[in-house]
């Protein structure tokens, strides 16, 4: 088949670049790998963010929200990640993934966001102008 492209993630180790084949607005793709309880901080800042838990576990929280893993009142803070969980993070958001004991793989997708091009200020009419 001319032009398909076979892409194996589990083996590449690395986001993928669809732009090479895609028209759309997907940026990066890719298998991500979280050791467990080691975190990874994500921040929809120019773009969004779409993730799909493949394998393991963990938990999605904001920020300031989590707690040191030394600390002793470490809370289990956030939303609890299973295999089949979607997590989408809009422009602005960001979240903290944390692995649970048996890590965390997750499918990581990023969407560029289109940006908007305010149309021209119309000059406003002298007093007495007809405006039609």
């Amino acid at each position: 088949m001319p032009g398909t492209v076979i892409t194996d993630l589990r083996h590449r180790g690395t986001a993928v670049d669809p732009g090479r084949l895609l028209a759309g607005p997907l940026r990066a793709v890719g298998l991500q790998w979280l050791a467990p309880g080691h975190s990874a901080e994500v921040t929809a800042e120019g773009v969004e963010h779409a993730l799909y838990v493949t394998a393991g576990s963990g938990r999605a929280a904001l920020p300031e929200d989590v707690v040191p893993s030394d600390r002793p009142e470490r809370a289990d803070a956030g939303l609890p990640l299973v295999e089949g969980t979607a997590v989408v993070l809009p422009l602005g958001a960001r979240t903290v993934l944390t692995a649970g004991t048996a890590g965390l793989e997750y499918f990581h997708a990023v969407l560029a966001i289109p940006v908007a091009v305010p149309a021209p200020a119309r000059p406003a009419s002298a007093e007495g102008d007809d405006p039609r």
